[in-house]
């Protein structure tokens, strides 16, 4: 799951101006800038007006042109890079936070990138060539090789000395977030292939040349690799005035994490609410609890949220329209929630409508979430969260499903339905705030696992896909974690929405080479 930054839910006067900087200073150095929303581009800033000022504690960014006025309420930055810039807001009508996104035109960026490709790998080998002299520097590219599962996103290399060598990949600060998100495991890729195919020499290691802000997130990975395998090396770059060091990795690996007080929902009083008003309690909606209400779901998917008690309001539709419930439109919103029931079902009439095709994951989630003990009869089915938010300084992760096995130990899952390079490392992600969480009591504090005697030794991991989802270098860079991180590899059907099948599960680290799902039917 992406990381994010935000504000804290009552920011104070500094937060405020400091995103109102942040804000304004990237769309005054901008040009030829759009605005989307949702994904959807929704107006080309050329032209217009804007303005955003902070107004009784809230910062309010406006657009307006002839004809046309925006305006939204910022609740934090979600990202900055070169070109983009994500916003947190909420919109006048809307319940829920929705994505922002300032973007330079797409002849701009792409420009700009592929001129900082170049850069990168010319200043990197003028750099490299004075550091490390009598050192060769060989199969330097950028170029993609998808047969390897290589990105034009970085530059990468071996440097040669005799027999003696190491891998190098280098990241420039115009690539997006995915691309610093990845980059650990597409070293891990490059180490692995060098490994693999030098007959020269001995590949002993790898270095990363990173931007600053991505060193935190890939240090704190690279501090769980395996101690006994080649050393990952973390380098700032472009490289200050006064030298290189490589990154401490000491100082990571232990995510200081908060955790959020678990929400319980009460289903009387929506169910209630929904009869009253509908004369039908949609028994087949999910009620979800948040921190504003009740969330209304169908396989993962929010229809609606129910706000209050004593006089409850009633906000229907799909996040980007969604509006207040007014008693005349009792039968459009009727009709709309039984067409969603129908439409968001492994028989659909319509597998192209949007409320089919939406949010896949989270449909996975909640049939994962009926039953966990589906994809693995150790897991208990009575003690399972979904989406448990946990934050790390401004960073908030959501960790996809939390739940404990039959001895009391923690297991954390993680969910795919398309090819990811950085799966194993975005779970890992999530195992180490676990593990702080648990390592500080807090899962009991907040209301976790009620009852239970929580196990003190590591979480377990586990990456569920459809079995040919997997991305081709899983296994490869799994086997670079430390030992002590336990990854059970859970491959299901691809028609999954009719109902999960297990086709293999198997523990890939510590590599033992046993199918546990074979293994446990033969002993049942």
């Amino acid at each position: 799951m992406a990381k994010t930054s935000a504000m804290t839910p009552h920011p104070s006067p500094d937060e405020l101006e400091k995103a109102r900087n942040e804000a304004e200073d990237f769309i005054r150095s901008s040009r030829d800038l759009i605005l989307l929303e949702a994904g959807v581009r929704i107006l080309d800033f050329a032209g217009s007006h804007w303005r955003l000022a902070i107004e009784f504690g809230k910062l309010i960014f406006e657009v307006w042109r002839p004809g046309r006025s925006l305006r939204w309420r910022v609740e934090g930055i979600a990202y900055r890079d070169d070109g983009r810039l994500g916003l947190f807001v909420c919109k006048p009508g809307w319940r829920g936070t929705s994505a922002l996104e300032l973007r330079e035109s797409t002849e701009t960026v792409s420009l700009s990138r592929a001129g900082g490709r170049s850069t990168l790998r010319q200043e990197l080998l003028g750099f490299l060539r004075q550091q490390y002299p009598g050192w060769q520097f060989e199969r330097v590219s950028n170029r993609t090789d998808r047969e390897f599962s290589f990105s034009a996103w970085y530059t990468r290399g071996l440097a040669r000395r005799g027999h003696v060598a190491w891998a190098f990949l280098a990241l420039s600060e115009v690539e997006q977030p995915p691309a610093a998100d990845a980059a650990l495991a597409h070293g891990l890729n490059w180490l692995d292939h060098l490994r693999e195919t030098e007959e020269r020499c001995v590949v002993g290691g790898l270095t990363l040349f990173l931007p600053a802000a991505a060193i935190p997130l890939n240090a704190h990975r690279a501090a769980c690799l395996d101690p006994a395998a080649p050393e990952v090396k973390l380098i700032e770059w472009p490289v200050a005035p006064d030298g290189f060091h490589p990154v401490d990795l000491r100082d990571f690996g232990n995510v200081a994490t908060r955790l959020t007080p678990r929400l319980r929902a009460d289903p009387r009083n929506t169910r209630g609410f929904l009869q009253r008003a509908f004369g039908d309690p949609f028994e087949g909606v999910e009620l979800v609890p948040g921190a504003s209400g009740t969330s209304l779901r169908i396989h993962g998917l929010e229809i609606g949220q129910l706000e209050g008690r004593i006089a409850p309001q009633f906000y229907w539709g799909l996040e980007n329209r969604r509006r207040k419930y007014r008693t005349e439109e009792q039968e459009a919103c009727a009709r709309f929630i039984r067409d969603a029931l129908a439409l968001r079902s492994a028989r659909s009439p319509d597998s192209r409508h949007e409320l089919y095709r939406l949010q896949p994951e989270r449909w996975l989630e909640s049939l994962v979430v009926r039953d966990v003990s589906q994809l693995d009869p150790a897991l208990r089915a009575d003690h399972v969260h979904p989406q448990v938010p946990a934050f790390s300084g401004s960073d908030r992760g959501v960790i996809d499903i939390l739940s404990v096995l039959q001895d009391g130990r923690l297991a954390v899952i993680e969910l795919k339905l398309h090819e990811e390079i950085s799966l194993p490392l975005q779970g890992l992600d999530y195992w180490l705030r676990v593990r702080w969480l648990n390592e500080c009591d807090q899962f009991s504090e907040f209301g976790y696992f009620p009852g239970l005697q929580i196990s003190k030794a590591p979480p377990l991991l586990y990456l569920v896909s459809p079995a040919f989802r997997f991305h081709s270098t899983t296994r490869r860079i799994v086997r670079y974690l430390d030992p002590s991180i336990e990854v059970i590899q859970v491959g299901i059907n691809q028609h999954w929405r009719e109902g999960i099948k297990i086709l293999f599960r198997r523990r890939i680290h510590p590599e033992d080479g046993h199918d546990l799902h074979e293994e446990r039917q033969r002993n049942s």
